[in-house]
């Protein structure tokens, strides 16, 4: 049972403050106004470190799916400037300060008590942490974090070693779960099923190998995430306030003043065109249309809320090229990739993210200009790993190793579909236009004569299952720059894409052992390929 009420469950957990000092050091001394060990208990930790865990991934996988078009990415025409080192000192502080020094102080209590699965818990947390901290920033602490005051300055650990760290701690989780013993009171994710825990840290391990290029090793786990009823993921509620419970996408696409984002022109114009003329059906369930219409595409231009739908208004020679830039019709109203104009008085006219994953609104053309507590009032999902996206990792692997890639990159579009029809709030979706559209990709699939022209396919289609969480999107890109025909940055020349990220402020400015990065060109040790720079 995974379907949790999340609102008691956070609203419980909320009364946990384990944070250790406000600081911008790994100083983790004693907060006198936090709970200390001695007064606190297993269950309270783990179910902080669940919530804290939940809004790590949407935080990072936020910065990967706007670097990879799944959304839009806006702020600055310039790739190095989109995000600064103060971007990601909040995901550094809880990842540090919070759950890992959490897990830390958790785990002794645990032990005392033989309380394996909150441990096995922990470790596929940790691991998944440590992890996408490598994927990010490259080399980070681990063997001199959480000493507290007895190291402030922690030396950075090599990326592989901290990536063979993380295989360890799942393999350490595998065996705890396996070992039994009680369960906490919420298990936010799998309900108290070890099983769905061993699969997920499998797929977890497999998702390690796969960066590693280590084929073989991922092929030798078979006990992974095969069936969509076992996606690790974590379900959001509907309360808005103490505490705010609902999808964080949600958050700032539905309020009182209408959208706070804008879509992906990108992804929406590839949902749109389908394949082989058939549109997306999914298109209707990840976004909804305020309006139905989008001035100088098939409404009259309006200068004030999109100033490039204006006759006679300067389009770069290179986005005209592409053939994508400034509008889509029927009312769907986004942004182009690196569109860094102001904000006009269009927040009840944008496009908003739909029913799935954000809990937001089903697109039943009402076109009603939707606002705070509209739609599925923010009870959506937040993917971490995902069936679908093991059936396209399965499909790359054969392609790296002379297999044919055709059954698992179909399986993983069908998967995706079913999970999408699956989310409650909506309409079933026609299951003749599932099939369509699936038949139609394989048409393009067998007509696309090259591995180069089947890689796109399977690349644009692996994104679309991304929406929720771009962090796999950015590693698939980095790992082998698929897809390639990828709408460009609003600026001629926005620099090389990043192929890592800055170190996060509170890191790089108060620990004597590191300098920050120069550039973003700075690659993780298992990127060896990359994208073309764009």
């Amino acid at each position: 049972m995974k379907n949790l009420n999340k609102l008691s469950i956070l609203a419980f957990s909320s009364l946990l403050v384990l944070s250790s000092c406000e600081t911008t050091e790994l100083d983790l001394t004693v907060n006198p106004n936090a709970l200390n060990p001695a007064q606190a208990s297993t269950d309270l930790f783990i179910n902080n470190i669940q919530e804290d865990f939940a809004s790590f991934v949407d935080n990072m996988g936020d910065v990967g799916a706007r670097l990879t078009r799944v959304a839009y990415l806006g702020g600055d025409r310039m790739y190095r400037d989109n995000y600064s080192p103060g971007s990601f000192s909040g995901s550094w502080a809880s990842a540090y300060q919070g759950m890992m020094e959490d897990i830390r102080l958790m785990n002794v209590l645990a032990a005392e008590n033989g309380l394996t699965y909150y441990i096995g818990m922990g470790q596929v947390f940790e691991a998944y942490i440590l992890l996408t901290l490598v994927d990010y920033f490259g080399d980070v602490p681990y063997t001199e974090a959480l000493q507290g005051s007895d190291n402030l300055n922690p030396a950075a650990d090599s990326g592989q070693s901290v990536y063979n760290a993380a295989i360890g701690l799942l393999d350490s989780a595998i065996s705890n779960f396996n070992s039994g013993g009680a369960t906490p009171q919420y298990d936010m994710y799998y309900g108290g099923n070890a099983a769905g825990w061993i699969k997920a840290a499998n797929s977890i391990k497999k998702r390690a190998y796969l960066n590693l290029g280590d084929y073989s090793s991922y092929n030798a786990i078979t006990n992974y995430i095969t069936d969509s009823a076992d996606d690790f993921e974590f379900k959001w509620g509907t309360n808005a306030i103490n505490p705010d419970t609902r999808h964080p996408i949600y958050r700032y696409n539905y309020s009182n003043t209408g959208a706070g984002d804008y879509q992906s022109n990108w992804m929406m114009d590839r949902l749109m065109k389908g394949r082989n003329g058939e549109r997306d059906p999914r298109i209707l369930y990840l976004y909804y249309r305020n309006v139905s219409e989008t001035p100088g595409a098939d409404g009259p231009p309006n200068e004030v809320q999109i100033e490039c739908s204006t006759p006679g208004y300067y389009i770069e020679p290179h986005r005209v090229a592409y053939g994508l830039y400034c509008v889509l019709p029927e009312g769907y109203w986004g942004r182009d990739h690196g569109n860094d104009e102001g904000i006009p008085p269009d927040g009840f006219e944008r496009t908003l993210a739909g029913i799935f994953p954000a809990g937001g609104a089903y697109d039943d053309l009402s076109f009603g200009g939707l606002g705070a507590g509209d739609g599925a009032a923010g009870q959506g999902v937040t993917p971490i790993v995902a069936n679908s996206w093991m059936h396209f990792m399965n499909a790359e692997v054969a392609v790296m190793t002379g297999g044919d890639p055709t059954t698992e990159t179909l399986a993983g579009i069908r998967s995706h579909m079913n999970k999408v029809d699956d989310i409650p709030g909506a309409p079933a979706m026609d299951q003749a236009a599932i099939d369509a559209y699936i038949a139609n990709f394989a048409t393009e699939w067998t007509a696309a004569s090259t591995l180069d022209g089947k890689l796109e396919l399977w690349a644009e289609e692996f994104w679309i299952t991304q929406r929720g969480n771009g962090i796999d999107a950015y590693n698939s890109y980095r790992r082998n720059g698929y897809p390639k025909n990828l709408q460009p940055m609003v600026e001629p020349d926005p620099g090389p894409f990043p192929v890592s990220m800055w170190y996060p402020q509170n890191y790089a400015a108060n620990n004597s052992n590191v300098s920050q990065k120069s550039d973003l060109t700075q690659r993780v040790f298992w990127n060896t390929n990359g994208p073309a720079v764009d």
